[in-house]
């Protein structure tokens, strides 16, 4: 590329001469003032173009910087060009092509630095989309007053800045307890500490074969089991669906809300996150561990395939006897229903949050989902963006 470009370099400087050349044949042979002052206007332009076309562009050390180093939604981004050099060579005009990722074309900045050594220059990208935005090469171009020489040259200096998802400060209520709406709302379980042993009881169908007191059982003979002390978790496992939606961004919002609201007090969060890359965060605590899994929102990508249901019915390592399940979507489906009560009776409680776009309507059939879901003791939430503040203020303690 670059011996091709040197060649077009080189053409247009042979044109140059030639065209120099006849301009002053024609001077020579016509005589008169009109065609000796054609040859005297043009020659200042062409020797300029001849200086333009000899002077090093490598004499120009360009730095790129930015106005911060951590971003969320909305923020604005200020990018900062600066341009040195050591030999103030008169530029008429100097072009600056920044590649990137955040805009949907290149930019490109208009200069003209003259005798300058050197120059800055700042351009701001409002309204900052969540993702990860990669700038690449930055192309500097040059040339004279008419066009004849054109020069370039690109400078290596890739760097990557990451968006993270907005978040709203959600009023908490403790995890550990039913939502108020119908009789057989969901009932976040207990988790039994298997250390401290309070007593004997009956044998139930469901108690694990290593919770079985045999001293008792051999004397009562029946089987009689543990019983253990009950303390209540604030753990919490976090479903993504990644299926392509409308919503994807305001589920995201909403999970990073979550994360956040449940951290600052106290709770422990997991991801299960399942797209082209399927992404497992086990249940933790603390600012390490939210920074973590903001960064895992702010590149998630709705890329899956995979209905979220099926999660449900996959892979049960990741789930926790006493973490409650909460999966945020999009869409309320009947096989999503199914396989929430499946769990449901089987390990714990499962909250789904259907999240909606502004001025997206709550169809009959997911209505009619819903009651299905609270007979069965699965609860569901339709939430629009409005709503998110007050999305666990359905949690009472009990």
């Amino acid at each position: 590329m670059k011996i091709k470009w040197k060649m077009k370099t080189w053409m247009k400087i042979v044109l140059l001469f030639i065209t120099l050349g006849i301009v002053f044949s024609y001077a020579m042979f016509q005589g008169g003032f009109v065609s000796w002052f054609l040859f005297y206007s043009f020659t200042p332009f062409a020797l300029y173009a001849l200086l333009v076309a000899f002077y090093p562009m490598s004499d120009f050390k360009v730095e790129r910087t930015f106005n911060g180093d951590s971003y969320s939604v909305g923020d604005k981004l200020e990018i900062t060009i600066s341009l040195e050099r050591k030999v103030p060579f008169p530029l008429f005009f100097f072009v600056i092509q920044n590649d990137t990722t955040i805009t949907e074309k290149s930019e490109e900045l208009i200069l003209y630095p003259w005798f300058k050594r050197g120059i800055s220059v700042i351009y701001t990208v409002e309204n900052l989309h969540r993702g990860e935005h990669i700038f690449g090469d930055i192309t500097i171009k040059s040339g004279d007053f008419l066009g004849l020489i054109l020069k370039n040259r690109v400078i290596r200096d890739s760097k990557t800045i990451l968006v993270y998802p907005s978040y709203i400060d959600m009023v908490y209520r403790s995890i550990e307890s039913r939502y108020e709406q119908g009789a057989s709302a969901s009932q976040i379980r207990l988790q039994n500490d298997s250390t401290m042993v309070t007593g004997v009881r009956e044998y139930q169908p469901g108690d694990r074969f290593t919770w079985i007191d045999w001293k008792s059982t051999a004397k009562k003979n029946e089987m009689q089991t543990k019983e253990f002390e009950e303390r209540q978790s604030h753990d919490i496992s976090i479903v993504l669906d990644r299926t392509p939606s409308k919503s994807f961004e305001s589920m995201v919002k909403f999970s990073a809300s979550l994360i956040r609201t449940i951290i600052r007090h106290g709770g422990q969060i997991g991801i299960y996150s399942v797209g082209k890359e399927h992404s497992i965060f086990p249940i933790r605590g603390g600012e390490e561990h939210q920074h973590q899994l903001f960064y895992h929102l702010a590149r998630v990508k709705a890329d899956s395939n995979t209905p979220v249901y099926t999660i449900l019915d996959g892979d049960k390592a990741f789930y926790q006897q006493a973490a409650a399940i909460m999966i945020v979507t999009s869409t309320l489906s009947q096989s999503l229903l199914e396989s929430s009560h499946k769990f449901t009776k089987r390990t714990g409680s499962v909250v789904i949050f259907v999240i909606k776009e502004n001025g997206e309507r709550v169809t009959h059939e997911e209505n009619a989902l819903h009651d299905q879901a609270l007979r069965n003791g699965t609860y569901v939430r339709f939430l629009y963006d409005e709503g998110f503040r007050s999305a666990l203020l359905g949690v009472k303690q009990r």
